[in-house]
């Protein structure tokens, strides 16, 4: 933004303090969007800005160019799901996003990658990249690790990265009331794990039962709660198709994008006691790399109105084996000891250049 304008723009504001404030208040209403995602700094932090001066206010109306970091006019995302705890295994990112964002229309592409994704850079599955990554570097070896591993895969910069904790996961959809979402087929999954029962004996039982728990899932609309939803996304051991990483990919975009929509609902966005609480679960279990400024959460405030003002939908992309028919980018090798025995996926035609050349047309392009 020219400078001169901008020192105008703050004058005016200056001169016209109680109206500025009432426009700061509105802002930061708008800001909530994208606190489910972005955000984690304190209530009081954001209020005290907002009172203070008009820079909060400046930023969401400069460009999103200003402040964001972006390659090609688009901000692209790497989102990182952790079970958290203090189980083995705590931080393996068994969720991994990508996702792309069109700074200037908000159009936003969603990519699943699947966990087992075998990387012979790491010479272990994909999911792993931030647990080594942190052993090497703890507190931001991890993301570096991540970046370069996804880098291996998509070939497009990553500017921000986040990394969740489920635990606020289930917090924020019981705090938006839950999330609506199409169980498209009816599964049962008999081998869901107990957490804290990882090492129970189950009294001599062979079978080890008491290790787990039934999950049913009805074909319909279903308003799940946060604990459901978990189950819903996290279920790895459901018979027939839903049992496969890919149908687990399609249900974390199907919440995810569920739960974005009750955030930016207006009846959340009026609440402004939820609206400290979500900023309060965002701070406890939401980590970022780069740690965000003000300006660029503004900036992210003002793609997000973009989005909405546009009627956009995120657009969902797959990277699977596919079908016989239409066969997918990745297959799944005979287990063997360069894959250290374990079930992978790696891509079909011994490189990423052929999936890298379609996901770059496809988010340039659209479907």
């Amino acid at each position: 933004m020219n400078k001169f304008y901008l020192s105008k723009t703050r004058r005016f504001l200056a001169k016209y303090s109680f109206l500025g404030r009432i426009g700061l208040a509105l802002a930061g209403l708008i800001l909530v969007g994208v606190f489910g995602w972005f955000a984690y700094k304190p209530v009081k932090e954001i209020i005290g800005k907002i009172i203070s001066g008009p820079n909060l206010l400046v930023n969401f109306f400069e460009s999103p160019e200003e402040n964001l970091q972006f390659s090609s006019g688009r901000t692209n995302v790497l989102l990182l799901g952790i079970s958290g705890g203090g189980h083995d295994g705590a931080d393996l990112t068994d969720t991994i996003i990508f996702a792309s964002i069109n700074i200037k229309s908000g159009d936003c592409v969603m990519l699943s990658i699947p966990r087992d994704i075998w990387l012979q850079t790491l010479a272990a599955k994909i999911n792993s990249a931030y647990h080594y990554g942190e052993e090497k570097q703890p507190g931001s070896g991890g993301f570096i690790l991540a970046r370069d591993s996804i880098y291996q895969i998509v070939a497009a910069p990553i500017h921000y990265s986040f990394l969740v904790d489920f635990e606020g996961f289930v917090e924020a959809i019981d705090l938006v009331g839950g999330v609506n979402i199409l169980v498209d087929q009816s599964f049962d999954d008999y081998q869901y794990p107990i957490e804290g029962k990882e090492n129970d004996n189950c009294n001599g039982d062979p079978a080890l039962a008491c290790r787990y728990e039934h999950l049913h899932f009805d074909s319909d609309w279903q308003l799940m709660d946060g604990a459901r939803a978990l189950k819903y996304v996290r279920s790895r051991h459901a018979q027939g198709d839903e049992g496969t990483d890919f149908a687990r990919s399609v249900r974390q975009q199907k919440v995810i994008s569920s739960l974005t929509d009750k955030i930016i609902s207006a009846q959340m966005l009026t609440n402004p006691a939820k609206v400290a609480q979500l900023i309060g679960i965002a701070k406890t279990y939401i980590k970022s790399d780069p740690a965000l400024k003000e300006e660029e959460l503004a900036s992210f405030a003002n793609i997000l109105v973009r989005f909405i003002r546009h009627k956009s939908t995120i657009r969902t992309l797959s990277l699977d084996t596919g079908t016989p028919e239409n066969p997918g980018f990745l297959v799944n090798p005979p287990e063997s000891a360069q894959y250290q025995n374990q079930w992978v996926l790696i891509p079909r035609d011994s490189g990423w250049q052929k999936f890298q050349d379609y996901f770059s047309q496809k988010i340039k392009n659209g479907y």
